[in-house]
């Protein structure tokens, strides 16, 4: 049995997999468009190169995400994808990076069970906690 975590995206799916593959050194399995789908007639023309199906690996895990139409996309809330990071220099190189257009949570600080946490959601409207665990 394998766990994988699904976000739904606002049509960005691709552009976060690439940033995400970047940043996170995650390899991009599968992009499947709505125009490669049975779905290419239920969803309008700009739509066909959006995403139905995407994975990414990243380290051990496989993130999995989909744009959703417009009409029924609804931003993440409720969860955080939690990093686990080596060093304190890593949890801020991040945080810089998932910062940029995004919304600071909290900062890199201090914590009883860290030398360094934060919380971020990225400029994709997704979740994230950075956690050192060195």
């Amino acid at each position: 049995m394998t766990v994988s975590f699904h976000v739904n995206f606002d049509g960005r799916c691709a552009e976060a997999f690439a940033f995400y593959e970047k940043y996170l050194d995650g390899m991009i399995g599968t992009l499947l468009t709505y125009g490669d789908s049975p779905l290419k007639d239920s969803v309008p023309f700009e739509w066909q190169e959006k995403i139905i199906h995407g994975v990414i690996a990243i380290d051990n895990f496989e993130l999995v995400g989909s744009d959703t139409v417009p009409e029924e996309y609804e931003q993440p809330r409720g969860f955080c994808l939690l990093l686990g990071l080596p060093s304190k220099a890593r949890v801020e190189i991040l945080f810089d990076a998932f910062k940029k257009g995004g919304l600071v949570i909290l900062p890199p600080q201090n914590t009883f069970w860290s030398p360094s946490y934060a919380i971020v959601n990225d400029r994709f409207g997704i979740p994230w906690e950075l956690n050192c665990v060195p």
